[in-house]
């Protein structure tokens, strides 16, 4: 048995590959393999999974996961690999770390390197080989996002160090043309890297090819000193100056001195634990590289974190520190390479007249008088690699922590530097620090102001010090009163006497630095409404191609004043939003930010529309759409491509149907719930989709576009009746059916009787219910509407079915299905047969069920409608359960009432929960079953809802029975 994630995560059996389930589930995987042994947090899976940080949106998606992979390591006599640790929330996946091709490699590695300190170099080269024959491609394959790009970043460096000690012990054994092919293609992905150089022109000098040694040296050298402007360590005796680095120190009869040059720790410092102890961590480790980048965005605290740390850890740094504000992002110009040097060459106690005029010279001593010396280097304000390359000391000794608020890529991408970005302060850091600057007695008498103080931050340790600054001096005052004068110009205020330090002042140094195009895109998001943004729509408002405005968001991104979310989506800190729609205001007229924001509502407008199309073919688009004009919204080329886009825009659309509102796009606005609605009823809250149907309706009367009014009526009211408040749904859907019949819009009169119909049948006027339909039925066949035809004989299959017609029902079902079929529509398909399959479980048919309620999952799958997926499993379990399947039935009514619990439907919460009950009952856990039981009952109310009686009668018969 072998567990591979070095290349896809897989688990082989005597050479055959074990299914391991859909993506997420390998992904899950090969997280808790990585870690195998240890017990891995909630958080950190979501985030490996997810790529957020969403932990309690995700969770419920986490367990079937685990249950399913539990399930395939039970099938290969697993038993108990993996469980939920006791105490945390956390999983543990427990087997042998051997068995994983990772931990495997990490064990050879380790007894190599002892292999070599025993001389023992043939057996270094045995134990390597088998190690590199582990890997099979990309490690970790199943995995996305940064978090997994950081480790597998560390894997690759730890299988490149691997390959490097394995070709310095086949040197030692005399085998240098194999050196010479393992290291040619690592010199062709490192050309820069100076261990393999030296380690080549050690193979070509022992293969008796000097002269190509000598030419290889020349190249390597022009290209380090082109790409990297200093000069390589390799065969560099000959370039060191006459005099030696102690001859010049003595020339200014001087000892070398100890420099501390570290700005002075605050003594209130909270937060970034994690980040401290990774500098910790490469502080102590072994290496030849100790250098970090520390990145972020403007006032989130990176120079006060790096000094703190420094100051903290001074012992471990005898030799001294030193410190430059290289002035990247300020009022004064910023420092170039070579005075900085000449700063550093005076701090280790070469007298100023003595400094080198050479800057080759200058790089070199400079090196020297580092060279064994154990010293914290700290390169603040960084503009750009670089600035940064030639401060770098080359001795393994001194860990050097560069500074920037741009991602220096020059550093990671040439020499594998380990990049941390320092993120905003947590909810509870935050209310820690403001709690520290004001004092306790007035943030605990405020606790809903002080909340409110830590939201208006950000996060920012340079927000939390202005605001707890202004707030510590007004004493007398209250924090709700000055939470409120804060949260219109928190911007303004001053942290400390000048007006250098406003938060303001420090966003525009890094805005200012921009060149013309990323600046335009920055003021434009500041009248972006939504979290997180794509390179297309951001076309959208700047009417650029969407190549350009990737460039510009990569720009943005590497100044952090944007964020990545996920792979090619981003998001802006909500002050650096603020500022920018502060300047978009001050700075562009009024037409252009208007134009702009047409542009991106008639996206998303169109976009949406293209979506829902590719979901529902059949489905007529909103009326009077605007025309594309200046942009190109987004096509789908599958169903499931366009339901990925309405899932991940889900929060953006309603932030901009609230902006175009607000704006005066009143049509955008009615026009854009419109299109998407139906798609949004089908997973998540409804609470949104009511409050966008809401604001559609007010702007559809602003308006005065009556079917538009009319249709968001009904939409409305379709969202009540799912809601089961049939009382409510039925007021809305007759409010549209005046209007619908004073405007003469026969279509959306026919789709307002249908829905009176159904209000009606759930509220016991069956006989009623099913005259209503068998009007609509006839006036959409005679307008040819397809989909009104469908529904409306599912519908009365439900009706038929009420009243125990179990043959007339089924007939109405096979023809709305054969309706579906011959429209496409995969949603169609799969709610009718979640009826069937309910019709079957009524004739006492449960195997027919069973498999009538899989086929409306396998639909689902490319439909994804968590209401149908609810139902589906509901249905399953029961047919488990009559069929004598208790642990399946368990297993699907957990997840049904998981399920139920997401869409806040109590009518399904209480029918899955009521399957549960019983099939706890069946197992023998009695007073679980009657917990669940209770935990229904006490979500139905006392409505005259059949459906909602039926659940009652049923769990008060189950009660009774297990009472006796």
């Amino acid at each position: 048995m072998e567990f591979t994630i070095l290349g896809p995560t897989k688990l082989m059996i005597e050479g055959r590959s074990m299914p391991l389930g859909a993506a997420k589930q390998r992904g899950l995987l090969a997280v808790l393999l990585y870690h195998v042994g240890n017990p891995v947090r909630v958080e950190t899976i979501v985030e490996f999974l997810w790529q957020d940080s969403a932990v309690d949106a995700r969770r419920p998606l986490l367990y079937p996961l685990a249950s399913r992979l539990r399930a395939a390591l039970r099938a290969v006599e697993l038993q108990d690999a993996l469980i939920r640790v006791p105490g945390s929330d956390a999983y543990r996946l427990t087997v042998d770390p051997d068995l994983v091709d990772y931990h495997r490699f990490l064990r050879l590695t380790a007894e190599a390197r002892q292999a070599v300190e025993r001389n023992q170099h043939d057996r270094c080269v045995a134990l390597l080989t088998s190690a590199d024959e582990l890997w099979r491609g990309d490690p970790l394959a199943d995995l996305r996002g940064a978090r997994c790009e950081h480790l597998r970043r560390d894997m690759r460096e730890k299988q490149f160090r691997a390959m490097k000690l394995l070709a310095e012990s086949e040197l030692a054994t005399g085998h240098h043309d194999r050196v010479l092919t393992r290291l040619e293609p690592l010199l062709m992905d490192n050309p820069l890297d100076e261990g393999l150089a030296r380690l080549w022109i050690t193979a070509l000098h022992a293969a008796g090819r000097s002269y190509d040694a000598r030419d290889f040296l020349a190249v390597y050298r022009r290209r380090y000193r082109r790409t990297m402007r200093a000069e390589p360590v390799l065969d560099i005796a000959d370039l060191l100056p006459t005099a030696s680095a102690r001859d010049l120190l003595a020339a200014g009869d001087a000892a070398a001195p100890v420099p501390r040059q570290l700005p002075n720790d605050v003594p209130d410092h909270t937060g970034h634990r994690g980040l401290l102890d990774e500098l910790d961590a490469l502080a102590a480790g072994e290496g030849t590289s100790k250098v970090v980048v520390l990145t972020g965005m403007p006032g989130v605290g990176k120079t006060t974190l790096a000094g703190h740390w420094g100051r903290q850890r001074q012992g471990w740094f005898p030799d001294g520190q030193l410190y430059l504000n290289a002035e990247a992002h300020g009022p004064a110009p910023p420092v170039g390479a070579q005075e900085a040097l000449h700063r550093f060459l005076v701090a280790l106690g070469v007298p100023a007249d003595r400094v080198p005029p050479d800057p080759h010279r200058r790089v070199e001593l400079y090196h020297r008088l580092m060279d064994g010396r154990r010293m914290l280097v700290v390169l603040d304000n960084v503009v750009d690699s670089d600035q940064a390359q030639q401060l770098l000391p080359r001795s393994d000794t001194s860990l050097t922590v560069v500074i920037s608020r741009n991602r220096l890529r020059g550093l990671s991408v040439r020499h594998g530097i380990r990049s941390l970005t320092v993120a905003p302060l947590s909810h509870l850091e935050r209310h820690h620090m403001l709690g520290r600057i004001i004092g306790p007695d007035r943030t605990d008498a405020e606790p809903a102001a002080l909340e409110t103080l830590a939201r208006l931050s950000g996060g920012l340790p340079l927000a939390l010090r202005v605001i707890g600054e202004h707030v510590a001096s007004r004493p007398q005052a209250r924090l709700g009163d000055l939470a409120d004068e804060l949260t219109g110009r928190l911007l303004d205020i001053e942290s400390d006497d000048t007006d250098e330090m406003t938060l303001r002042t420090v966003f525009a140094w890094s805005v200012n630095a921009l060149t013309p195009m990323p600046a335009r895109l920055f003021l434009r998001l500041g009248l972006f409404p939504g979290g997180t943004i794509g390179a297309e729509a951001a076309a959208a408002m700047l009417a650029v191609d969407v190549a350009v405005a990737e460039r510009a968001l990569d720009r943005l991104a590497r100044a952090h004043l944007v964020n990545h979310d996920t792979v090619r989506r981003y998001r802006m800190h909500d002050l650096l939003r603020r500022y920018a729609a502060d300047r978009a205001r001050a700075e562009q007229p009024a037409e252009q930010r208007r134009a702009a924001l047409r542009r991106l509502l008639d996206w998303y407008l169109l976009t949406a529309v293209n979506a829902v199309t590719a979901l529902e073919p059949d489905r007529t688009p909103a009326p009077d759409l605007p025309a594309p004009g200046a942009v190109t919204p987004l096509t789908f080329a599958s169903d499931g491509a366009a339901l990925r886009w309405c899932e991940t825009e889900r929060t953006n659309v309603l932030a901009l149907v609230r902006a175009a509102a607000a704006e005066g796009f009143h049509r955008h606005a009615w026009q854009t719930v419109d299109t998407v609605h139906e798609v949004f009823d089908r997973s998540g809250s409804q609470e949104d989709v009511r409050e966008m149907l809401r604001v559609a309706l007010d702007a559809a009367t602003a308006d005065g576009h009556e079917p538009g009014r009319v249709g968001t009526l009904v939409n409305l009211g379709a969202t009540y009746f799912t809601a089961h408040d049939y009382h409510r749904a039925g007021s809305l859907f007759a409010e549209a059916l005046r209007l619908a019949e004073e405007n003469g819009v026969a279509e959306l009169r026919t789709v307002c009787r249908h829905n009176l119909a159904s209000v009606h049948l759930r509220t016991g006027a069956t006989t009623t219910a099913i005259e209503t339909f068998q009007q609509v039925l006839t006036d959409c066949r005679a307008a040819g509407d397809a989909t009104g035809e469908a529904y409306t004989l599912y519908h009365l299959g439900d009706a038929h079915r009420q009243l125990g017609r179990y043959d007339q029902a089924r007939l109405l079902y096979q023809q709305a299905l054969a309706v579906w079929d011959r429209i496409g529509s995969l949603r169609g398909r799969s709610l009718t047969h979640v009826r069937l399959a309910e019709l079957s479980l009524d004739a006492g048919q449960p195997a027919t069920a069973l498999d009538l309620g899989r086929v409306a999952l396998d639909l689902h799958d490319r439909v994804t409608d968590d209401t149908i997926r609810c139902d589906a499993r509901t249905i399953t379990a029961e047919a488990h359960l009559r069929l004598g399947l208790h642990r399946d039935a368990l297993a699907d009514a957990t997840l049904a009432r998981v399920i139920g619990d997401e869409l806040a439907d109590p009518l399904r919460q209480a029918r899955a929960l009521a399957v549960l009950a019983e099939a706890l009952h069946a197992v023998g856990d009695h007073d679980n079953a009657l917990r669940r039981g209770r935990e229904a009952l006490d979500l139905l109310d006392d409505t005259d809802d059949p459906q909602r009686q039926a659940v009652r009668e049923r769990l008060l018969a189950h009660h009774v029975h297990q009472d006796r």
